[in-house]
């Protein structure tokens, strides 16, 4: 009986610090951590690098930051921010890095218990960025440093360049001429309907008149 009792003991002891520290996570706390935002901002005005920026620190919570591409975990505490953001730099930028956020309260009953988790990512660098036909087309899509096709619609560079001298010429195209493009590349959208209805009013006159003819 008495080591039931101690087991019981033991139990409850747990049991009630479990209760604690969830008091303690509750509320501001909780609220706190769940508040955290996370971003991964591209830069591309002069240089061309990522910030990691992390808003919204409080006293009561710290956060650990642990990045793939090296293995690297660090800690950051709201004295270590200005203001509660804190923005980290990353400059490798030839493959896709992933950042994992844990967020933990500074509160010693619940220091261990990770209260949010926010995963982020860079971009891999656009290497086409830096050719001559990007330089002189910045605002074409495919052209943007951080430009990443969807799966499967990858190209090649011929692919890319024989794409991007099309965008330009129909970009130096007269009103006109767009209209006249659009029309020869969809006239087929719009004339296959149009068949179609004019094919099915035929056939619903013949049909009435055929009716008619029967009846007479």
């Amino acid at each position: 009986m008495k080591k039931l009792s101690v087991v019981l003991i033991v139990i409850s002891i747990l049991f009630s610090n479990s209760l604690v520290c969830k008091a303690e996570c509750n509320d501001e706390v909780l609220l706190d951590a769940k508040n955290v935002k996370v971003e991964a901002i591209p830069m591309t005005e002069d240089l061309i690098y990522y910030v990691i920026k992390i808003s919204n620190l409080t006293p009561n919570i710290y956060i650990t930051i642990h990045e793939d591409d090296n293995d690297t975990t660090t800690t950051y505490k709201y004295d270590d921010s200005e203001n509660g953001t804190i923005e980290i730099e990353h400059w490798y930028i030839y493959e896709k890095v992933y950042y994992t956020i844990n967020v933990y309260s500074t509160i010693d009953g619940c220091a261990d218990e990770s209260l949010n988790e926010i995963k982020v990512n860079t971009k891999k660098f656009n290497e086409r960025y830096g050719y001559v036909s990007c330089e002189e087309n910045p605002d074409y899509e495919k052209c943007d440093p951080f430009y990443e096709p969807p799966i499967g619609e990858e190209q090649t560079d011929e692919e890319f360049y024989e794409e991007i001298q099309k965008y330009n010429e129909k970009k130096d195209m007269s009103f006109w001429d767009k209209v006249y493009a659009f029309i020869k590349d969809y006239y087929l959208y719009a004339l296959v309907p149009i068949i179609l209805v004019s094919l099915g009013y035929g056939i619903a006159i013949y049909i009435h008149k055929a009716k008619r003819g029967d009846s007479k």
